[in-house]
């Protein structure tokens, strides 16, 4: 479908209700005006009006974000992320069903990505690899040559100029009164359009370089590998380097963390799974970010007032396989179902028992699942799996049962868009730690 006919259906009142309810609703933090979804909703209709009125007439402008700052750690300067108004975030969720029908065939798929990596490591037709970062990817991009890329496929001037106020809204830490100042570079992160417009902006990058057969390129974002033979590494770097700078990107030239040189043979990192020979496993500080969530959940229980070994049970386990909601896979297991590193799993399932003990809890007295059969079960029968949770596919009973039982919620008495509303909130909490729990793959 072109850009100029999504426009037009997702742009209705019908689709922009969609949108809200499905996408929204639940994952409103309050933006720069400070409005909440309850307050959103008592004037629902004219807010969905006027995104559809204004983004349909042109005229849409979208408010300051609000500034979150995520650490990275010591010694290192937070990464800023944009948080838009409520109303905001409909219209760039609408936004992105557009762009999606685009360009989402073109957007690199990870899973895709890893498994073709390993498939090539296998082949051994390469003995040399190249990692590169991009340094400031985001806040680096520049509009015009965004918008230059972007017109050859949307010809729609409203949805270019959507696409252009979004992107020159500042982030700011409290709303001002003085008069707008609009960014001319950066997009900004945190945006529902923000990966789809980076990766728009990196594909004549990744034309150039794909084309070539002496060499095997793959790009994630702003993580790129090269395989290629090794007296050509350091060559192919440069190439990279002035490839990026003419479109105004930096590569991180020093950092050993952000750019490797070396044999394949020796081993090397991506995207956070871990490539050695035959083998593919997952990276030391992934490890440790799930070992200490579940440290974290047992700690939390064993200083509760309640001791509630249900919650703790149903937590741990939807740590440990992830869950279906919404037709989107999340979990640290379903990020890395692509190594085959199977007695890592081995050492998980006896992490987790030797921490239940730990904390005073039975294994045997309690259902926590295992590493090893989720990894079957992803692999081998998701289509048919009981095992990992599809919440997508309860029924209002089951929803019910889990409101009652695992969060304490007296659901007896709710109608049911009351226990679809709670439902959908709890599952998009447990899904935000999950998704906490893989921190970033590079």
């Amino acid at each position: 479908m072109s850009a100029s006919s999504e426009f037009k259906s997702v742009f209705q009142v019908s689709s922009l209700e969609d949108i809200y309810f499905s996408s929204v609703k639940f994952k409103s933090s309050i933006g720069i005006d400070r409005i909440n979804t309850k307050a959103f909703e008592k004037d629902l209709k004219n807010h969905i009006s006027i995104v559809r009125n204004k983004s349909l007439n042109g005229t849409y402008v979208f408010s300051q974000f609000r500034e979150k700052l995520l650490s990275r750690g010591a010694r290192r300067y937070p990464r800023v992320i944009s948080i838009p108004t409520i109303r905001d975030k409909l219209t760039l969720k609408a936004l992105f069903e557009i762009l999606y029908s685009v360009y989402g065939k073109e957007s690199p798929f990870l899973h895709k990505i890893v498994n073709e990596v390993a498939i090539a490591v296998s082949k051994g037709k390469y003995d040399g690899v190249l990692r590169l970062d991009v340094k400031d990817f985001y806040p680096s991009i520049r509009h015009d040559l965004l918008v230059t890329h972007l017109s050859k496929k949307i010809k729609k001037k409203e949805v270019l100029h959507l696409i252009t106020n979004s992107i020159s809204q500042q982030t700011v830490s409290k709303a001002t009164a003085r008069k707008k100042r609009y960014n001319q570079i950066g997009i900004p992160q945190g945006l529902s359009i923000s990966n789809v417009l980076a990766n728009v902006y990196m594909q004549p990058i990744d034309r150039k370089f794909s084309k070539r057969s002496s060499i095997q390129y793959f790009r994630y974002v702003d993580d790129i590998l090269i395989l290629c033979n090794q007296k050509r590494t350091e060559q192919i770097k440069n190439e990279i380097i002035g490839s990026c700078k003419d479109i105004g990107l930096t590569i991180h030239a020093d950092d050993p963390a952000k750019i490797y040189e070396g044999e394949i043979c020796s081993g090397f990192g991506y995207l956070g799974y871990v490539f050695n020979g035959s083998l593919v496993t997952v990276r030391k500080k992934s490890l440790e970010n799930l070992r200490e969530s579940i440290i974290k959940l047992l700690t939390n229980y064993k200083y509760s007032e309640k001791h509630d070994t249900k919650l703790l049970c149903w937590t741990l386990n939807t740590r440990i396989t992830g869950c279906i909601f919404n037709e989107t896979k999340y979990g640290w297991m379903f990020f890395f179902s692509q190594i085959n590193d199977l007695q890592l799993l081995s050492t998980l399932d006896h992490f987790v028992k030797k921490q239940l003990i730990r904390f005073g809890i039975d294994p045997k007295k309690t259902k926590v699942k295992k590493f090893t059969r989720t990894y079957h079960e992803i692999t081998m029968n998701l289509k048919n799996s009981k095992y990992i949770p599809n919440f997508d596919l309860l029924t209002l009973k089951e929803k019910r049962e889990i409101l009652r039982d695992i969060f304490g919620i007296k659901a007896k008495r709710m109608k049911s868009y009351e226990i679809e509303y709670q439902f959908k909130r709890k599952i998009f909490s447990t899904v935000k730690d999950l998704e906490r729990d893989l921190g970033r793959p590079s």
